[in-house]
């Protein structure tokens, strides 16, 4: 029993921190912009997919690039995808909130569609930035060295990030939009900036946590669905637009899903976090940390 405990204890902190990272990006767009961009997903599948171009060789016609580097810029290259989607797409219709809902969704789905023309259906294989694994023996159970890189990287960019928008004032120009777009307005911020700005860095969040992914599961045109819909349930829990509040949910539903594939069984592993959001849309409907910001 307690080499069980550990191991949800171990294996909760590093799968939790990936949550953590597609949360976070998912819930800064809301935060600012009060866009719900499904299409986060597709940037996490993007990221995937960039990393997996970048470090095949096949691909790139013989040229090798290390996979810190493709990493590097698989990163970069989703980043960039999603600040575009911001400049050429969203910036002009994001005052209807219905319309650049349904947008998110069809940017989602043609980038699957694209996906799924390239590579097909089939699982693309990627070199790991770091290959191997972790034998605990005292807990009886092996973390793979890449969960490992994701949980250090987690940490890394939600530290980047705090200190981003607590201590330089570009980063306190995104918190102040995010509390009150007008209030900001109205001490010269410039919201066309900040918004940019705000979409280059959850896409940033999309990529880390695509390569991720794309490395300790299979890297499919399907990949971004389970990532965004765990993404989905930890924003609603932690409260819209909370970065806080994505992380403490992030976890809470990380070590609720270890829990039950450890003690219940890997069938029932959603279960238990559809019951949580259920329950906290009955009791706290804004989430555990509320709405840190207010539209005007």
């Amino acid at each position: 029993m307690l080499d069980q405990i550990l191991s949800v204890l171990l294996l909760g902190a590093v799968v939790s921190a990936i949550y953590a990272l597609v949360a976070i990006g998912f819930t800064m767009i809301f935060g600012v912009g009060g866009v719900l961009n499904l299409a986060h997903g597709g940037l996490i599948m993007v990221g995937a997919y960039a990393y997996v171009v970048l470090t095949s060789p096949s691909i790139l016609g013989g040229i090798t690039i290390p996979p810190v580097a493709g990493f590097a810029g698989a990163v970069l290259i989703t980043a960039l995808a999603s600040y575009l989607l911001y400049a050429g797409l969203v910036k002009y219709i994001e005052d209807n909130i219905i319309i650049t809902f349904l947008s998110t969704v069809m940017v989602a789905l043609l980038l699957t569609e694209l996906i799924h023309h390239e590579f097909g259906a089939s699982p693309q294989g990627a070199p790991a930035v770091l290959s191997g694994s972790l034998h605990l023996e005292g807990v009886g159970t092996r973390i793979g060295y890449m969960y490992l890189l994701g949980f250090v990287l987690s940490w890394i960019t939600i530290g980047l990030l705090w200190y981003y928008v607590t201590q330089t004032d570009e980063g306190r120009s995104i918190l102040a939009t995010s509390m009150s777009e007008r209030g900001a307005q109205l001490t010269g911020v410039d919201l066309t900036s900040v918004k940019s700005r705000t979409w280059l860095i959850a896409g940033a969040f999309a990529g880390i946590a695509g390569v991720i992914l794309g490395t300790v599961e299979p890297t499919t045109p399907a990949m971004w669905l389970n990532p965004l819909a765990n993404a989905f349930i930890i924003v609603v829990i932690g409260g819209i637009g909370s970065i806080k509040g994505s992380v403490v949910a992030a976890y809470l539903i990380g070590y609720l899903q270890q829990f039950t594939i450890e003690f219940v069984g890997q069938g029932y592993v959603g279960i238990p976090s559809l019951i949580v959001l259920v329950a906290v849309l009955l009791l706290l409907p804004e989430g555990l940390y509320g709405r840190e910001f207010a539209h005007e």
